[in-house]
């Protein structure tokens, strides 16, 4: 007989448990990046990115062989974790400056709100829940990895770039919900209640207001991590 799945609790202790791995896992790997040497700094980080690749490709399959109860244009890869998955591998392999960026600005805001408020139906023991806290959790620790194991550092003009990267994937994203009839970068409504999204106001609106307050976050991030020898 099938085991009965129950529906997610918000701060249940399934979730505290997974938050609290997330962290556990993020403190390893910053001690990792501060004590050990370069060369396998940079293998580790590779490693991340070929696991973050390989859960894209094993999320994809999943989704469409039937794993979700859900029509074909709500299962694409167009969340903008998803697409930051793609663009923390970027950063963690190729150790580009503008991927590195987006996934400690991106990910550190905005996609770190899925392991806060996850928009998550079924709970524990659900293969759903363990793909999204995994994939999730992922994109945290490819942020720490991208501080810590690459030793990135911010310069001014990535948070401009970063914040412009974001809303170029908000205004790409609109005409695609409006014509397949879905809410990616939940540009149509917020993910769940009591998510950030909702003390600004109405969607897709609530992003136009969010733009000053995350200029001045993202500077506020820039500080501890600015590359002291660059504008």
């Amino acid at each position: 007989m099938a085991q009965e799945i129950e529906p997610f609790v918000r701060w249940g202790i399934p979730h505290l448990i997974a938050v609290a791995l997330t962290l556990l896992a993020g403190t390893c790997i910053a001690l990792l990046g501060k004590k050990a040497a370069e060369t396998v700094r940079l293998q580790f980080c590779r490693v991340l990115a070929c696991i973050l690749i390989g859960m894209f490709v094993v999320e994809f399959i999943w989704r469409h062989t039937g794993g979700v109860n859900t029509p074909w244009q709500e299962n694409l890869p167009l969340h903008f974790c998803s697409v930051m998955v793609i663009i923390s591998a970027i950063a963690l392999w190729c150790r580009k400056r503008w991927a590195c960026a987006v996934v400690y600005f991106g990910v550190l805001t905005a996609s770190v709100q899925g392991l806060i408020t996850p928009a998550l139906a079924d709970g524990y023991p659900s293969f759903s829940f363990f793909i999204f806290f995994f994939s999730h959790s992922m994109l945290f620790l490819a942020a720490i990895a991208v501080i810590f194991a690459l030793r990135w550092r911010a310069r001014r003009k990535d948070i401009v770039r970063s914040l412009l990267l974001m809303d170029a994937y908000l205004l790409a994203i609109i005409p695609v919900n409006m014509i397949l009839g879905t809410n990616y970068g939940f540009t149509q409504e917020s993910p769940v209640p009591g998510c950030i999204l909702d003390y600004l106001g109405s969607a897709p609106w609530y992003y136009l207001w969010l733009q000053l307050p995350a200029l001045g976050l993202f500077y506020l991030m820039y500080m501890p991590l600015k590359d002291c020898q660059k504008p």
